[in-house]
């Protein structure tokens, strides 16, 4: 088996855990769809290689779809990223970490305005 069957593999196995991240008792913090995505280089380094294949990435994105569909923006951005990895073959660990940030911020964001229209209510 190569290297993009192995992490295909991996990234489909990974794509049945919701959130995909290991966390110690001390970390227990509240797991993120971002976290899913950051988990993604560090399962490629223990396989040794920096990338990570666009079937794992997709694999990964379809596993944030329904947390991702709590905020339109944050939905958009992940079948965005799926149509994109029609076309890629790898991704590096920087690209994974800016799209982390960008969903977590997307519904970080929806999730406080809808907190805000509450209160107001």
């Amino acid at each position: 088996m190569d290297d993009e069957q192995a992490e295909q593999v991996a990234g489909e196995h990974a794509a049945g855990e919701a959130a995909g991240v290991d966390r110690s008792a001390e970390e227990s913090d509240v797991v993120t769809p971002g976290d899913a995505l950051r988990s993604l280089p560090a399962e490629a380094h223990e396989r040794g290689t920096r990338f990570v294949s666009a079937q794992a990435m997709q694999a990964r994105l379809f596993s944030v779809y329904d947390a991702a569909a709590a905020a339109e923006d944050a939905l958009s951005l992940v079948q965005k990223q799926l149509t994109l990895t029609l076309n890629r073959s790898y991704y590096d660990a920087e690209e994974i970490e800016a799209m982390a940030v960008q969903l977590d911020t997307l519904l970080a964001l929806d999730s406080i305005d809808l907190a805000e229209s509450v209160s107001e209510e």
